[in-house]
Order: structure tokens, then C-alpha cells, then sequence
């Protein structure tokens, strides 16, 4: 809901300048039909309601009202979690896979209080508009109450006693309601008036003028367009009348306008009462009518078309919105011709280099158009400690160079640039952006693969550089049986590809495909957050894409979603065990393991631990931990990894041999200690662990806790996790 709330403000945000606008063009046009200035109001209802639009060079919007107020990163800030270095065993040993954290210690932080603030002014968003639905609804059934005792005298024309004024009442099958007492010519104007309503959908646009101005109640700016709205839709009406019955009923219709006025504006929508509005304003303009010269309507409808279109659209992005929009827009000055990254503080992370140079004006571009622009002045003044990186920022040409600090705050995701010795906030997208070079060094900066490009970009993704591309084989993805990383890997982002309408299981064992990998402008969806940084990943077959979602690298397997930013779950509308119970084909270890009870299950993984059984000991592992696991700890330009650490080898790097630092495994004891339900259980397991080094695990006795789940009925019991 703060989402939407968010999203109501940026809208109300873009419409108070459309508004604004919208007046002085009805000023403008104050000679003109009073109908020309009605449609206009349409380009604030779009504004309004709809939160994009196109973009068009000849918009009237000043660029920076795209802006969303308040980046979402920050509202939806969660506090960090420390684990101690005792929990910090193993990725497999730490509890659990499926995108859940290890149960680790928590220091809560300070609240962020704009989160806060955001979270009371949604509440109170949300309260004005049930006021004004409340009284809408309570005002149109008192006015329904009245309404019994209405005669039928023609068709969908109504008299009602002690009625002070006609209007017009109905969504599908709208009625005119007559007070008595109104001579023949009265009448035939007021219906002609009436009628016009109805034939133009006024009793409709009226309520959904009205519940847009429900949901922007706060915006002093879409009342006003509400009333000025209302107005110029009875003089249009009123023009109408005079228009087909002659100039000279002027003053009687005036007159008469007088003598029928509402009294006070029917805001509910509920209504189109025909005295309603500026009445003095209506009676001046219905005196001053006049038959409008064919050139004066002709220049009206093209100013009213040419500023709709000005106003309904986006302004095409400045200088610094996208690197791969900037590429011809590089500004000629000192910093004009070369970039170096440098980074400064000790944890080097992923990183693969310190420092990155390029000459490219695509990067060129974007960089030097984000320091020049888009820059809020800061007084942050707690920049050197352990969880703010920071970079050297060097643009140069022949002439001259200029250098930069980047600050980017990865614990509160906050960035800041010092510039001309003053600190300016930047954006994170920007510093993630420049941290990304530094971790992925042999990229190509030119995508070949226009089809990639246009793929992404239509879900909303766009893809900076190709980190790699490598040849590879699909193996079965139809069945799966073991553990193949190939065939698992493939087989659950297979399902993310469906969600685009792209099915790889076809090409099931093909030996020749290849795949590309991209890094992405985008932060993954925020409910992946902390995790911002993802790659797009695509799969051929003989130039062709077969297979395309996003993936976080080298973090979870399962922190990936489809393009269209859905996750497993949702794309395959069941769990992970539900859709493998579907997709498994047990083998002979799997079929025995499968009639074992959980505590059998953890002896045959030590006895497969102690006789360095790979094949048994992963057939005792849950596939949710294994395929959890297999991108961790990656780098960007590897797909997955190919060898898997099993909990309790006291290994912890990719590559090594499972089994190269474990000399002996032992059981001791087992002693089930909690059944939190039918498919799961948690034992307290004692044993007797040997290594050759005491890298993450120390040799001895010693006790972990073994949480158990039911993964399917073909494979069993299996061990989810080992940890404390």
C-alpha cells in the first residue's frame, strides 16, 4: 500500500504542473467553444491516473517531474543482520536454502524515520479517501430517498416535488428529474441542456472525475481542476442550448439559471444539476454568446490538441538518465575523452581489479553527465568507516583532468559524490553502476545481440555490457534424477523463461547451446532486497533464443526471477518440492534412501562422508540445498558452479575436491529434540570430525542440530542443514 501511496504522489506530483498549465491555456482560450477547454481537462485525468506515459520531444513537462519523490530502497531500508563467526561455517552448514537466512544473531538498528513518516501519511491518504467515498455514498442515498415520490412523464423524464432544480441522476440508464412549475420553453432548453449531458457521458465522467479527486484529495491544485472542470462542462452545455435554439432566448435562459441555482457545487458525483457551478460566470457568458467564426474553432481544436499531446507526454530524458541513452551526448569539455575507477578502501569483496579504464562514450557519457547533473547537496558527515566503499573518479583528455570521491554506503544504500569540495547525494543505481566494473573486467561493452536487447527492454530491463558468453550443453530437463547441476540449474530457470512464453525442455539434451550473460542497469524486484545487483541471462540454440530470466549471480540460486519480475513460485504456481515431486525420476540410491527413516538417512551420510562417497552423500542432501548453493560464492561471469561443497567436508571453496580437507566422520549419537510438523524434524546429532586443516570446522567431538525435511514421496527424507 505505500507503494501506491508513493505512486499516487509522484502522479499528483506531474498533474499540479499539467494543472497549472491547463489554466493558463483556458485563459487563452476564453473566446473560444467552452467545450475546447472541457477536453483538455482530459490530459489531467490522464495525468492523474495513469503513472507513465510516452515520451516526446516536444513535452511541456520540465524534465525532473519524472522523479519518483522518495526511492523505494530506502523506504523498504531493512536492518542488517551480523552473523558471528561461528555461524559463518559454511554456506551449506548455515540454515536454509530457498532464499531464508541463518538463524544468526540480529543488532537491531535506529528506525528509519522517513519510513515512518511514509507509513502515517499513507494511514491518513487512505482515511481521506474513505471520508470522501463515505460521503459520496451517504449523499447520493439521501438523494435516492427523495427521489420516491418522482412522477414518470416521458421516456427518462422524471417531476419531483419540492425539487428546487433539474438534473440528471444514473450510470447505465440515467434519469432527468423536473421540479414542477417550469413553462414549455423553460423545459425544452433545460432538456436540450440535460439530454446534451447524457449524450456526452457528463453523469459518467462526473463520477470518475469524482473518485479521482478521492484518491488525490491531499492536492489543494486537483480541487480546483475538479471545480473549474465542472464549470466549463455546464458552459459547454449551456453553448449548446443557445446554439440550437437561437441567440435570442438568452435572457430567459439566463433567467432561468438564476432562479434554478443548486446553491452549492454537488461534489459527491452523484448528480449534474443543472443550476450548478459559477452561476454568475454561466449567466454572463450565456448573455455574451455569440456563434463562433469557423476559424476561431478550428484554432482552438489544434491548440487544444498540440498542448494535450505537449502535456500527456514524458520529456525525453536528459544527460543523465541511462548509459546507453547518452552514447552522442558526451559534453566537450576537459573531462571529455577517458575514465578511471579507482577503488580505495581495503575489502576488496568480489572485486577482480582496483581499477578499470575505458574510453568508451557510451560510459564516458554517462558518467560525466551524472557528475555534472542530478546531484542534491548533502551534510552527511559519517563517510569513513567499514561499510562505505570508496572510489577515485578520474575524467581526462589532452587538455586537463578532473577528479571525483564516490562514496557509496552499501549498509544504509545511500551514495555521495565530492564535487567542487562540496558533498552531493547520487544515485545508487550510479554507484552500483561504477562498483560493477571493477568486479566484472573482461566485459564487452558492444551488445552484438540486438534481439537480447530488445527482449529485455521490453519487460523494462536494460542491459549495460555482455560480462561473458560460453559455449554449453542442455542436458535432460524434462526428468530429473541425482543431482546434475547442468539439469537442475537449467530445469528451474526453465520455469522463470515459461513466464515469457519460452520453453527450453525441447532441447533437452543438446549439446551445442550457448549462453550469454549481461550485466543490468536495474536493481532486482524489491522484495529480493538486499540483493540489487543481477545479470541477464540468455540461452540459444543456433542464434535463436530459447531461454532468457534474471538471475542474481553469485548469490542464491533461488534469488532469480522471470522478466517480468515474478518468482518461481509464482511463475509455477507451487513450491519447490511440489513441482520436483513432478519433475523427479528417482534412481537405485534414491529409491533405497526413500524407505529410510530420517535417522538412517544421517547415518548413511556419515558413513558416506567417511568413505568419501560423493554420489551417496549428495543423494542424502535436499536438492532445494543443493541447487540453493549452486551459484554461491560465484563469479559474475560463471553460470553456476559445476562442484558442490557438502556440509560438514570443512570445505568452502568452489573448485577444490569435495572431500580434499576431511580425513574421518564419525556418528556418535542421534537424538530427535524438536518435530515442528509432519515434514520436517530436527535432531541433535554428536560426532566425531577429522581434518587436515581446521580452516571453518575444528576437528573433535562435537554437536550439531540436523534439520530434516520430507522432500517428495519418490525420494524421502532428506537433510536440509547442519548448524547450532
Amino acid at each position: 500500500m505505500t507503494e501506491l501511496f508513493l505512486t499516487v504522489l509522484k502522479m499528483s506530483l506531474t498533474a499540479s504542473y499539467v494543472i497549472l498549465c491547463v489554466i493558463i491555456v483556458r485563459l487563452l482560450l476564453k473566446k473560444a467553444p467552452k467545450v475546447i477547454s472541457y477536453a483538455l481537462w482530459g490530459v489531467v485525468a490522464f495525468r492523474l491516473v495513469i503513472p507513465f506515459s510516452f515520451e516526446s520531444t516536444f513535452s511541456l513537462l520540465p524534465w525532473r517531474t519524472n522523479i519518483v519523490p522518495v526511492r523505494y530502497e530506502v523506504i523498504y531500508y531493512q536492518s542488517p543482520q551480523v552473523t558471528s563467526s561461528q555461524d559463518a561455517v559454511n554456506s551449506l552448514v548455515n540454515e536454509p536454502p530457498s532464499g531464508k537466512s541463518a538463524i544468526v544473531p540480529v543488532f537491531e538498528t535506529s528506525i528509519n524515520r522517513l519510513q515512518n513518516y511514509i507509513a502515517i501519511g499513507t494511514y491518513i491518504w487512505l482515511l481521506g479517501v474513505m471520508a470522501l467515498l463515505i460521503y459520496s455514498l451517504a449523499s447520493f442515498l439521501k438523494l435516492k430517498r427523495q427521489l420516491k415520490s418522482a412522477q414518470l412523464i416521458d421516456k427518462n423524464i422524471y417531476h419531483v416535488k419540492n425539487l428546487k432544480t433539474p438534473f440528471v441522476l444514473g450510470i447505465i440508464k440515467p434519469k432527468i428529474y423536473l421540479p414542477f412549475g417550469l413553462d414549455d420553453a423553460e423545459r425544452s432548453y433545460i432538456l436540450i441542456h440535460e439530454q446534451t449531458h447524457i449524450n456526452r457521458r457528463d453523469h459518467i465522467i462526473k463520477i470518475l472525475a469524482f473518485l479521482i479527486l478521492s484518491v488525490h484529495w491531499f492536492n489543494p491544485l486537483v480541487w480546483i481542476a475538479f471545480m473549474l472542470m465542472s464549470t466549463d462542462m455546464e458552459l459547454s452545455c449551456d453553448e449548446k442550448v443557445l446554439k440550437e435554439m437561437g441567440e435570442n432566448i438568452r435572457k430567459p435562459y439566463a433567467n432561468s439559471l438564476l432562479s434554478l441555482a443548486a446553491g452549492r457545487h454537488i461534489l459527491n458525483g452523484s448528480a449534474l444539476a443543472f443550476g450548478e457551478g459559477n452561476v454568475k460566470g454561466r449567466i454572463k457568458n450565456v448573455l455574451n454568446y455569440k456563434k463562433f467564426p469557423f476559424w476561431v474553432i478550428a484554432a482552438s481544436v489544434v491548440t487544444v490538441i498540440a498542448v494535450g499531446i505537449a502535456l500527456a507526454s514524458n520529456p525525453k530524458p536528459g544527460e543523465s538518465v541511462r548509459p546507453e541513452e547518452n552514447e552522442e551526448k558526451l559534453v566537450q569539455s576537459p573531462e571529455g575523452t577517458r575514465v578511471q575507477i579507482e577503488f580505495l578502501s581495503d575489502n576488496m569483496g568480489f572485486k577482480s581489479a582496483g581499477k578499470f579504464v575505458t574510453d568508451d562514450s557510451k560510459i564516458l557519457a554517462y558518467i560525466d553527465s551524472t557528475l555534472r547533473n542530478s546531484l542534491t547537496p548533502s551534510t552527511e558527515d559519517d563517510l569513513e568507516n567499514n561499510h562505505t566503499n570508496q572510489y577515485v573518479l578520474k575524467l581526462s583528455n589532452d587538455t586537463g583532468e578532473y577528479s571525483y570521491k564516490l562514496y557509496y554506503d552499501t549498509l544504509y544504500n545511500k551514495a555521495y559524490i565530492v564535487k567542487d569540495e562540496g558533498l552531493y547525494e547520487v544515485s545508487t543505481d550510479f554507484a552500483r553502476y561504477i562498483d560493477s566494473f571493477l568486479e566484472n573486467t573482461n566485459i564487452n561493452l558492444y551488445i552484438d545481440n540486438d534481439d537480447a536487447v530488445e527482449l529485455f527492454k521490453k519487460y523494462g530491463w536494460t542491459l549495460d555490457y555482455q560480462i561473458s558468453a560460453m559455449d554449453n550443453k542442455l542436458n535432460n530437463i524434462k526428468t530429473l534424477s541425482g543431482f546434475n547441476p547442468n539439469a537442475y540449474y537449467f530445469a528451474y530457470n526453465n520455469e522463470l523463461s515459461k513466464d515469457i512464453g519460452l520453453d527450453m525442455s525441447e532441447y533437452s539434451n543438446t549439446s551445442d547451446i550457448e549462453v550469454e550473460i549481461y550485466r543490468i542497469y536495474e536493481s532486482m524486484p524489491k522484495e529480493f532486497y538486499p540483493i540489487q545487483n543481477c545479470r541477464g541471462i540468455v540461452v540459444k540454440s543456433r542464434g535463436k533464443i530459447i531461454g532468457a530470466f534474471i538471475s542474481a549471480g553469485r548469490h542464491s540460486t533461488f534469488n532469480a526471477c522471470s522478466l517480468k519480475g515474478n518468482s518461481f513460485e509464482k511463475v509455477a504456481g507451487k513450491t519447490f518440492n511440489e513441482w520436483l515431486s513432478n519433475m523427479i525420476l528417482p534412481d537405485d540410491i534414491e529409491t533405497r534412501l526413500s524407505k529410510l527413516t530420517p535417522e538412517q538417512v544421517i547415518e548413511e551420510y556419515f558413513t558416506a562422508l567417511n568413505k568419501k562417497d560423493t554420489e551417496l552423500a549428495k543423494h542424502c542432501i535436499s536438492k532445494d540445498t543443493l541447487l540453493d548453493n549452486l551459484t554461491v560464492n560465484m563469479a559474475n561471469s560463471e553460470l553456476f558452479n559445476e562442484g558442490i561443497i557438502l556440509p560438514l567436508t570443512g570445505g568452502g571453496i568452489v573448485g577444490r575436491s569435495t572431500f580434499d580437507n576431511l580425513k574421518s566422520a564419525k556418528l556418535l549419537d542421534v537424538e530427535l529434540i524438536e518435530e515442528p510438523d509432519k515434514n520436517s524434524k530436527i535432531f541433535r546429532v554428536m560426532m566425531d570430525l577429522q581434518y587436515k586443516k581446521d580452516e571453518i570446522i575444528h576437528s573433535g567431538k562435537q554437536h550439531w542440530d540436523c534439520n530434516m525435511i520430507f522432500e517428495t514421496p519418490q525420494t524421502g527424507w532428506k537433510i536440509k542443514s547442519f548448524g547450532h
